[in-house]
C-alpha cells in the first residue's frame, strides 16, 4: 500500500494534519493502534480554549485557532447535515498569583488584539457566584495543615471574554476525520506500527518513476524544488510495517502519536538531536455535581477558572457538572510513566478527593460525592511544556509531538502549520537554519515555527500545563 503521506495517530492532531494535507492534494493514510479516533489523550482532554501562554507564538496560534473553532463547519467544509462540535464561549478568568503570568503577556495581548479585562474581588464575586475571593498561594495539599489557613489577600484575575471550551472533543476529532475522508484520506484502525524503515531514493526517481514498492511521491507542489534547486541529495522513502503484516510505503511520515511518540521516534531512529526531552505523564480530570455553582441565576455558565494558587483549573461541564483538572503544582508528585500501555485508566479515589477538596475551598456550594468520577489520560510532555512541530534529522519524517496537555485548542492550526512545513521542506527549504513562517490568515499575524523546533533549548515557560 502506498501513500504520499502516512500520519501515525488519529487523535485530534493526527486528524487535523490529515485533513490539511489531503486538502492540499496529498494522498494520505492515517494509522492508529486503537479501534477508532480520539481514543488516546484526545478523549480525556478538558478541551479548554485559552490564550494565556508564556510565548508570543503560542498565544498567536491559540488566538488564530479560536477563530477556526468558531467557524469549524466552514473550516472543514462540513455539510449542514453533519453534527459539528460546539464552541461554548464562557470566557476565562486566571487568578493572578506571583510568578504565574509572564510580564509580557498583556503586551502580547495588546499586540495581537486579544480582548481582556482586569477583575478585582468584586467582579469575581459577581461573575462567579459563591466564590471565595481570597488569594491562596502557594498551593498545598489537603493533608497539609496550611490547607485550612485563611488568607487576608484578595484575589484578582485576568479575564479573557473569548475563552471557551469545545463541547465534545471526540466529535471534534471525528469532524476532522470526515473532512479528511472527503478529500480522499484513508484511516486504518487496529493498526499498530512495529517497524519503520528509511531509505533515500535517487533524485531521478520522481513521481511516476518510483519502483512499485515505493510511494509514487508527494504532489508536485510539495515535491518540486525551490527556485535555485533542492539542496537535499535524495527523496526520502519510508516503509511502515504494521503488526497485522501490512506494509505501507510513503515519502512523508508524520508522528502524531501522542504519548507513544517517543517510542515511534525510536523505531524511526530519530530524536538524537532533540534539545528538549519527551516523557509521558499520567493525569486525571474529575467531575463533581455542582449545578448551583456552575449555572448562574440567568441560566448562563460561569467562566472557566485557572486557579494555580490552589493547584487547579475548573470549568462548567454538561449536566450541571464542574470539571476539575490539575495545574501541576510543586506540592503534587507527578506520575511520569515509562509505558503508556501499562497505565491504569481507573480514577483513583485519593486524587479525586484532593481535587474535589481544592474546588470546595474555592466554591462554597460544593458537596463531594462518595464515588470518584472522571477520566484518565496520558500527556506527551516536552521538558518546557511547549510542543515540537518540526521535521527530524531523517528526511521525510516529521513530528507533531510534546503537546503536553495544552494543545487541543490549537489543533486546527496544527494541521495547517504542519502541512505548510511539509510543503516547504519537501520542496527543499532549509527549515533548521531558516525557520518556516506560517501566515495566520484570520488574525493577520505570522507564526515562526522556529519557536517549536526540536533543536531548541528549553524555553522559558510556566513549567506546567499552562505552557
Amino acid at each position: 500500500m502506498s501513500a504520499d503521506a502516512v500520519v501515525i495517530g488519529s487523535g485530534v492532531m493526527g486528524a487535523s494534519i490529515a485533513y490539511s494535507l489531503a486538502r492540499r492534494g496529498y494522498a494520505v493514510t492515517v494509522v492508529d493502534k486503537k479501534s477508532g479516533p480520539a481514543q488516546g489523550s484526545t478523549g480525556a482532554t478538558s478541551a479548554i480554549v485559552r490564550f494565556t501562554y508564556s510565548l508570543r507564538d503560542s498565544i498567536a496560534m491559540a488566538w488564530e485557532s479560536k477563530h477556526l473553532w468558531e467557524n469549524l463547519r466552514d473550516h472543514l467544509q462540513a455539510p449542514e447535515a453533519e453534527p459539528v462540535a460546539d464552541f461554548i464561549r464562557t470566557g476565562m478568568a486566571v487568578i493572578d498569583i506571583p510568578g504565574l503570568l509572564p510580564p509580557t503577556l498583556r503586551s502580547h495581548f495588546d499586540d495581537l488584539a486579544i480582548p481582556y479585562a482586569e477583575w478585582d474581588a468584586v467582579e469575581l464575586s459577581r461573575e462567579l457566584p459563591g466564590i471565595d475571593v481570597s488569594n491562596y498561594h502557594p498551593p498545598v495539599r489537603p493533608d497539609d495543615p496550611a490547607f485550612l489557613d485563611d488568607s487576608a489577600e484578595e484575589a484578582n484575575a485576568l479575564y479573557t471574554p473569548d475563552g471557551e471550551y469545545i463541547s465534545d472533543p471526540v466529535l471534534a476529532t471525528e469532524n476532522f476525520v470526515r473532512a479528511a475522508q472527503r478529500h480522499g484520506a484513508q484511516f486504518l484502525y487496529n493498526a499498530e506500527v512495529i517497524a519503520l524503515d528509511h531509505r533515500v531514493l535517487d533524485r531521478q526517481q520522481t513521481v511516476g518513476s518510483a519502483p512499485e514498492d515505493v510511494t509514487e511521491g508527494v504532489p508536485s507542489k510539495a515535491g518540486a524544488p525551490d527556485e535555485g534547486g533542492d539542496s537535499r541529495e535524495g527523496r526520502a522513502a519510508w516503509s511502515i510495517d504494521l503488526a497485522d503484516g501490512r506494509v505501507l510505503d510513503a515519502a512523508v511520515v508524520v508522528n502524531a502519536a501522542g504519548p507513544w511518540s517517543s517510542r515511534l521516534n525510536e523505531l524511526a531512529g530519530v530524536g538524537s538531536d532533540h534539545g528538549v526531552s519527551l516523557t509521558p505523564l499520567r493525569q486525571e480530570v474529575h467531575t463533581l455535581p455542582a449545578e448551583s455553582t456552575v449555572i448562574r441565576a440567568d441560566g448562563s455558565r460561569i467562566p472557566a477558572l485557572l486557579d494555580a494558587g490552589i493547584g487547579t483549573y475548573m470549568r462548567a461541564e454538561v449536566g450541571g457538572q464542574l470539571l476539575i483538572g490539575g495545574s501541576e503544582p510543586e506540592c503534587d508528585e507527578l506520575e511520569w510513566v515509562d509505558d503508556p500501555d501499562e497505565v491504569s485508566m481507573s480514577v483513583r479515589p485519593e486524587q479525586f478527593e484532593t481535587q474535589s477538596l481544592r474546588a470546595a475551598k474555592r466554591f462554597n456550594d460544593i458537596t463531594i460525592p462518595n464515588r470518584a468520577r472522571g477520566v484518565v489520560g496520558v500527556y506527551d510532555v516536552a521538558a518546557d511544556w511547549t510542543p515540537i512541530y518540526d521535521q527530524s534529522e531523517a528526511d521525510g519524517f516529521y513530528q507533531a509531538v510534546g503537546t503536553s496537555g495544552n494543545q487541543f485548542k490549537n489543533a486546527p492550526m496544527v494541521g495547517e502549520l504542519m502541512a505548510g512545513l511539509i510543503d516547504a521542506v519537501e520542496a527543499g527549504h532549509d527549515h533548521d537554519n531558516d525557520p518556516v513562517r506560517i501566515p495566520l490568515n484570520l488574525t493577520g499575524e505570522e507564526l515562526d515555527l522556529g519557536t517549536f523546533s526540536r533543536l531548541r533549548t528549553p524555553a522559558g515557560t510556566s513549567g506546567n500545563v499552562m505552557g
